[in-house]
């Protein structure tokens, strides 16, 4: 086999048009200016790109194994001088809560006040003994003016509930000194505080660290739930029980697979709700480095390396009305994790329609956890099928997506507040796009943008 011809940087820059574009991803250099014009987001990112070093951007986009299966033939060489980076696990450093050194701790404040109480109910014992023996003649004397009629118990009594509620006025009003210092602003005592954001556990950070290098956490379940397509479960360390992803972004997977370091991105059907672990949804490629070569044949135990979050979509309920989906084979797991906030959410009324394509019942994913969503919440989300091959029975759609489908389903252009999702084959991305833009959604720009009315993963 012979060694792949080497390119100095200098050489690749000097091929940065549209007719001329080669490109740096992980130390391969790819000749794509055949592909410019297929590429499903957009000719402007690869003209961007050319003559550069795209590994950091093309890792933030996302790709599925479909786009490396279309990469092999682009490439032409290698970078000279790459070095492969090592995967690292960042160890988590401990964490310890602060003190505050000017306030008392709560221990303090409750033994003071438990020995104010006995000091005081003292105080009415004591008072009540001195006047009954006839120890103090003159205080009772004095006493039994203001109540001749009142025992001596009851003026004790009296006393020594006066004493108390001074002492607990005195602690009363350092509570509050404290409460006031711990960093807190200073308001009148008419105004109202204001009230705090609401919180949203999906928007949390966790386990996940962008800034730290690559993490490894034990693969603890792994379930073949349809032909090919595995569902993997990792631990989360005790210490970081919230997995930290934002809602629509996705991890990266790095390993050293036959002495090459190979990354895909991932994104987890799991959400910061379930605390404790990562969940993947994973098909089986047979050319797939990573998940042929790599994840299906994980055993229970075994550490994988994980970074993130990753991606430019970062859902909330503000961001549209109405949202139009489209989805092929695993590019179903983005528009779940959207899906499954919404309708898990009591406060998002976002009304969601997906069409979901792939090429045989079989082979449809998260199938219940979709037709659950849609019986429960029909209002708010629905779902239509689309098969290449079906039996005569099926009732959903047959052959590719197309224009008509989308007309039907989706909001109008015209809609104030709505967006279109998609993600899945390169194939059904460029056509999907093309036909929304003739519907008159804008044409999203060369990166992908929170912003864009076509969104694509």
């Amino acid at each position: 086999m012979a060694e792949a011809v080497e390119y100095s940087q200098k050489e690749i820059e000097l091929h940065n048009s549209a007719g001329d574009a080669w490109m740096v991803i992980h130390g391969e250099v790819y000749d794509v200016t055949k592909y410019i014009q297929s590429h499903p987001g957009g000719v402007d990112v690869l003209i961007e790109a050319a003559g550069t070093n795209a590994s950091e951007a093309f890792d933030n986009a996302g790709h599925s194994d479909d786009a490396f299966d279309l990469m092999v033939p682009l490439r032409i060489g290698k970078l000279k001088g790459y070095k492969k980076r090592k995967a690292r696990i960042a160890l988590a450093k401990p964490t310890t809560t602060a003190k505050s050194n000017t306030s008392p701790s709560t221990e303090k404040i409750t033994s003071d006040t438990a020995k104010y109480t006995i000091v005081s109910l003292g105080t009415a014992a004591l008072y009540y003994g001195l006047t009954t023996s006839g120890v103090d003649r003159d205080i009772m004397s004095k006493a039994s003016s203001l109540g001749k009629n009142l025992p001596g118990f009851l003026m004790g009594m009296l006393v020594g509930a006066g004493v108390l509620a001074s002492v607990h006025t005195l602690i009363a009003r350092r509570l509050l000194q404290i409460v006031v210092s711990l960093d807190s602003p200073r308001y009148p005592y008419h105004f109202k505080v204001p009230k705090a954001p609401e919180f949203n556990l999906l928007q949390q950070r966790g386990w996940l660290d962008s800034e730290a290098a690559a993490s490894a956490i034990p693969l603890a379940k792994k379930e073949l739930v349809s032909p090919n397509v595995y569902r993997l479960t990792f631990t989360l360390p005790s210490s970081h029980p919230i997995l930290g992803l934002p809602t629509g972004q996705h991890v990266a997977t790095t390993a050293v697979i036959d002495g090459e370091t190979i990354t895909r991105s991932y994104t987890p059907t799991s959400n910061n709700a379930d605390k404790g672990i990562l969940e993947l949804l994973i098909k089986v490629y047979p050319n797939g480095k990573m998940t042929n070569g790599y994840l299906a044949n994980l055993n229970i135990g075994d550490e994988v390396h994980f970074r993130g979050p990753k991606g430019a979509m970062r859902y909330s309920r503000q961001l549209c009305k109405k949202m139009g989906m489209v989805a092929g084979g695993t590019g179903i797991t983005p528009m779940f994790q959207i899906i499954r906030a919404v309708c898990e959410s009591d406060r998002d009324t976002t009304e969601i329609s997906l069409i979901y394509a792939n090429r045989t019942e079989q082979d449809i994913l998260l199938r219940e956890e979709l037709d659950t969503f849609a019986r429960r919440y029909p209002k708010i989300f629905k779902v239509y099928y689309v098969l290449e091959n079906h039996s005569s029975e099926w009732k959903f759609g047959s052959g590719y997506v197309t224009k008509d489908m989308m007309a039907d389903m989706f909001p109008s252009s015209s809609e104030e507040g709505s967006r279109i999702m998609i993600c899945g084959p390169p194939g059904m991305v460029t056509a999907a796009n093309k036909s929304l833009v003739s519907l008159g959604y804008k044409q999203p720009g060369a990166s992908a943008k929170m912003s864009d009315e076509i969104f694509v993963f």
